[in-house]
């Protein structure tokens, strides 16, 4: 099932068929390699300028049959972080984003097992740094949800309604394959995904999942979202809202969401704004932050993205400031 970037520009089949780098397939085997890297420069607020090697990511693939392939997606996060009179190592982390083997029976039935992007929305399923616009990452495509699941999941294209239906039907029971520490795992959940284009130059998307986290073991979370994604000629409008709200109450309720406009302005260069809300478990009011920045896309795996945000009402500590960054696929 493909997951393309919405510009229209560049695509990246999920996993098997990987292009923009073009990746490199290991003479006389079935295996490939590929990947992407991402550094970045920022300054926030009185903080010092400081500029990171944020990931570096490893795919390999293994295409044992015309049905069977395995995948695994490691990333090394935060690997060094470099200021003013001082450099470390210390956050850095070695992450397993994805470890699955797919079963493709046809177009409208295929079955995954291992741990894999959880699919709420759009972003979280292509937000490797060189397919995405912002060097930044709205709040809602990550803070209401793991973005990894462990366990089993369906997914594939009803051919037969419309323009074809887009499905992912997945459920989690138990620990999280290599769990990253940062992150509050599902414990227990189950969740669905729907995605239709309604127009040539629009898609569409719901998302449901129930959960249960590690970190919050009783407490039963639902999440709600859409997304939408609309680019002709370059120019480009994408939006996602979710709420979560829980058997807790509202108190431990999220919601938010986001709107971002892409534009080319000549040659190599784009425009990009966003404007997005977050309300935290919590928290009133929520944040607004507003994003403005410039791209130079090199190609299609190459991106140069400079962007400067304004945080209003920022009780969450969101990115505040200028940040720019150059990603790579390889």
């Amino acid at each position: 099932m493909a997951q393309g970037n919405p510009a229209g520009t560049f695509q990246l089949e999920d996993d098997s068929a990987y292009q923009l780098g073009e990746g490199w397939r290991l003479p006389h085997t079935d295996l490939t390699l590929a990947g992407y890297g991402d550094a970045s420069l920022s300054k926030q607020g009185s903080q010092p300028w400081t500029s990171e090697l944020d990931s570096l990511s490893l795919f390999l693939w293994w295409q044992a049959t015309d049905r069977l392939k395995l995948f695994s997606e490691t990333e090394l996060e935060d690997a060094l972080t470099v200021q003013p009179h001082h450099t470390s190592s210390d956050g850095s982390y070695v992450a397993l984003e994805r470890l699955y083997a797919d079963w493709n029976q046809n177009d409208a039935l295929n079955l995954r097992l291992g741990k894999f992007l959880t699919p709420v929305g759009r972003w979280n399923l292509i937000h490797a740094a060189p397919l995405v616009w912002t060097s930044s990452r709205p709040l809602i495509t990550s803070e209401p949800f793991p973005t990894n699941a462990t366990g089993a999941m369906l997914y594939g294209t009803f051919t037969g309604i419309g323009r074809g239906l887009d499905y992912s039907v997945y459920g989690s029971i138990g620990k999280e394959l290599r769990p990253n520490p940062d992150i509050d795992t599902f414990r227990k959940a189950y969740g669905m995904h729907l995605s239709y284009p309604a127009l040539d130059s629009l898609q569409v998307g719901l998302s449901f999942a129930n959960f249960e986290q590690e970190q919050h073991l009783g407490e039963r979370k639902n999440l709600v979202g859409v997304d939408a994604t609309w680019a002709q000629g370059g120019y480009e409008i994408t939006s996602e809202l979710a709420w979560r709200f829980s058997s807790d109450g509202d108190h431990s309720g999220e919601k938010g969401g986001f709107v971002q406009a892409v534009a080319p302005l000549g040659g190599r260069f784009f425009g990009v704004a966003r404007y997005e809300y977050f309300q935290s478990a919590g928290q009133e009011p929520g944040v607004s932050l507003w994003l403005l920045g410039v791209d130079y896309r090199w190609d299609r795996a190459l991106i140069l993205k400079t962007e400067y945000s304004k945080a209003v009402d920022n009780r969450i500590d969101a990115r505040d400031g200028f940040l720019a960054s150059i990603a790579v696929l390889f």
